[in-house]
Order: C-alpha cells, then structure tokens, then sequence
C-alpha cells in the first residue's frame, strides 16, 4: 500500500525480514501475531515477565522515592545522573565488580539497562562494523545492531552441550579475525541462564586484548547465580576494565523495572560518548527514581539472599515438571530468572507451539526464535511466579504439548 510516508531503512531493518526463512515471517510480524492474538483472549498469565507482587521492589525503593519526590528533590540532573547519587553508586559498585570506579569518569546512570545497552552499543558501532554476539541472546540485541547498520557475527552459545567452554572459542576468535571489533554478550545469559565460568571469562578477556576488541558485558542477571557458582565479572580481568563497559542494574533481580533505572561503568571516553548519546534522546534516567540507587548493593542483600533461595526452590519445580515429559529437555538455569526448554518429536513451529499455549493452555511465553537462530525450537519462560499458580500453568504447558506429541 502506498505511503505518504515511507518507513526509514533503519526502521525497517528491526523487522528483520531475513529471518522469514527460518519463521515463515519477519521476526516482527511473528512477534504482532502474538500480540494480537494475546489481546483477544483473557485471563493469560503472562510468564515473561516477574510477578512483581509475589517478589515485590525492596521497601528502601519506595521510601527513597517518596523522599525525593516530596522533600525539594532535584527533577532536573547531570545527563549521566545526579553526582551525590554516583558517588555512592561507584563506591557499591567498585565493591561488587572489583575495580576502581570514579564517579564522575567511568559512571552513567541510564533509564533502563536497556537503554544503557544502547547507548553502549552506539558509542563504539559505526555502519558497516562486524560485531560478535552469542547466539542465542538477549532478545534486542541482534535489532539493535541492525539499526545501527552494523554486520552481527552469531557466535554459538554451548548451553547443551556438556563441556567447559560455554563459547565456542573457534567461532569467537574467527569472527576476531575477520575483523569483528566489539563483541557483546550477556553473563547469566538470556534468555538460557547460562553463567560463562571464571575460567571462559578468562579465556574470553585473553581474546579481546589479543585482537583488541571492546567487548559489552550485560550483566544484568549477576547477582541472581544459583548453586554456589563462582562468578566472575570481565571488568575485573586485568587489561579489561578499559575495553569493557558493564551493564548493571536494580531492575530484575530486585523487581525495580517500573523504576527505569540502570548503569554503566566502563572507559571514560566511552561513557562520554553514552552521555552524548542520552542527552539528545532520554536526557537522564528518572532524577527521584535515581536516589534509590544510594541504597542498592548494600541494603538489600538478605532481600537477594532470600530470592535466591526461592527462585532456585522455583527452578528446580520448572527443570523435574519438564524433565518428566519425553517431549521436552531442559538445562537448569545457572542465574537469571529464565528457564529456556527445547521442544523435540513435536511438528510444530515456534510460533505455532506460543500460539496453541496462549489459546489452549492460557499462558504466554516467548518463542525461541525471538533469541536468535540458536534459540529456535525453544521457548522462554519466567519462574519467578506465585509458586500455586507457576505449577498450574506448568501442568498446562505439559498437557497441551503432550496432546501436540500424540499428533
């Protein structure tokens, strides 16, 4: 249909048309079938996402909220965040990552991690660039990167496969040496909950200063690690807290999404650039919002403590509920809130498989296929759910795949 308006290229580009040979459609209009189809039915329970009254924000949140929202808080700050609120932030966060961050250097406070990806991502990509990404991945990542004209490199995750080295290390420096020069990636990883063991974050920092790649860590998930796992934060390795920004954040793990709040610390030159970036598009994360950040780190750490018991408790239910089936294979989540099954002997497509849930079992996942190549055959769920009604929704799941098997 002819438009007045034609659609910009980059606008284009999110819908990801190459990918209608794997799906059928553009990943977005895949996506749109979903939505529409979600609209017309009620009563889904939506397991993409937390149910923030189950694991609500901590109290401090809305205490510190309130506080500089009523008692002469400033509204307006610095693009990259009020300075009183960096200098504690930096200090927890030095802390937590094991470098020295300066507040006024290697410190910007984002609406949303998400738009801290971006704005990361924008500060080092140029049209044209290769730039490596684990495949699958975080949802957006891929989109982002075709917006900014940039040539995404996929890099296969090894989730499955029992071995040490989740990266495939011979696809990472291949793509090092055809000349990808950033590489991100998520660690826990999403949408798997794969955690990448200190000994591939070793492994990977070795590459990156070989062949001088700058490398984006989305470490959303780092505080929500299961099984005692070591955790090892890239940023720490020495030789890479200068090529390396790491993406944190209050929004998961301690159920602070409504608050749009995220960071970055990385290189000073490179928060300059994120700083340039936000001040022509959000301008500053929400200035009330930011002084909770004063209490993060610090004062809720019995608050993650217990989550991570529960959600671990949350998991396990998900992993032996899947694992009793023939029809689905399950890795238990290393972190994240995430558990990310394959569906095998079922002749169904992603898409058609979020469907026949939505209609018939009255939930809503995410399709593998949103994730990369990699993620097709898969779908996403959240755990972190009221656990009486993640169990019914469960033995839904299992019941409408179990009558798709038997076709």
């Amino acid at each position: 249909m002819q438009t007045l308006f034609p659609e910009p290229a980059r606008i284009s580009r999110l819908q990801m048309p190459e990918r209608k040979a794997q799906i059928g459609m553009s990943l977005r209009q895949g996506e749109r079938l979903l939505e529409e189809n979600s609209s017309r039915l009620s009563g889904l329970v939506d397991l993409t996402y937390a149910d923030t009254k189950r694991f609500p924000a901590p109290d401090y949140a809305i205490e510190a909220f309130t506080k500089a929202a009523t008692a002469g808080g400033l509204s307006y700050t610095a693009y990259r965040g009020g300075r009183s609120v960096r200098e504690v932030v930096a200090a927890n966060v030095s802390a937590f990552v094991g470098i020295e961050v300066d507040p006024d250097r290697n410190l910007i406070l984002t609406p949303g991690t998400q738009a801290g990806l971006y704005a990361a991502l924008s500060a080092v990509v140029e049209d044209g660039d290769k730039v490596a990404m684990m495949d699958p991945d975080y949802l957006t990542n891929e989109r982002m990167l075709r917006y900014l004209s940039a040539h995404p490199i996929r890099i296969p995750l090894r989730w499955e496969e029992k071995q040490d080295d989740t990266i495939d290390f011979d696809a990472l420096e291949a793509a090092f040496k055809s000349g990808a020069r950033v590489f991100v990636f998520s660690n826990p990883n999403n949408p798997t909950g794969t955690v990448h063991s200190p000994t591939v974050i070793k492994r990977l920092a070795e590459l990156a200063i070989r062949y001088n790649v700058f490398v984006i860590a989305d470490q959303l998930y780092a505080r929500l690690v299961y099984d005692n796992r070591p955790f090892l934060h890239l940023a720490s390795v020495p030789g890479m807290a200068e090529r390396t920004v790491t993406l944190l954040g209050p929004s998961k793990t301690e159920s602070m999404s409504g608050y749009r709040l995220g960071l970055a610390i990385g290189p000073a030159e490179i928060v300059d650039r994120m700083e340039d970036l936000q001040s022509i598009t959000a301008l500053r994360a929400p200035a009330y919002a930011q002084h909770t950040l004063t209490h993060w780190l610090v004062d809720d750490r019995d608050l993650v403590a217990q989550r991570i018991q529960e959600f671990q408790s949350l998991r396990d239910l998900v992993v032996q509920k899947f694992r009793n089936t023939n029809f689905l294979t399950v890795v238990a989540s290393g972190g994240s809130s995430y558990i990310f099954p394959r569906v095998v002997g079922l002749d169904q497509s992603d898409k058609d498989i979020a469907l026949a849930l939505q209609n018939k079992a009255g939930v809503i996942i995410n399709p593998g296929f949103q994730s990369g190549p990699g993620g097709i055959g898969h779908f996403r769920i959240c755990f972190a759910q009221e656990q009486g009604v993640l169990e019914r929704c469960l033995d839904r799941i299992v019941s409408v795949l179990g009558d798709l098997a038997k076709r």
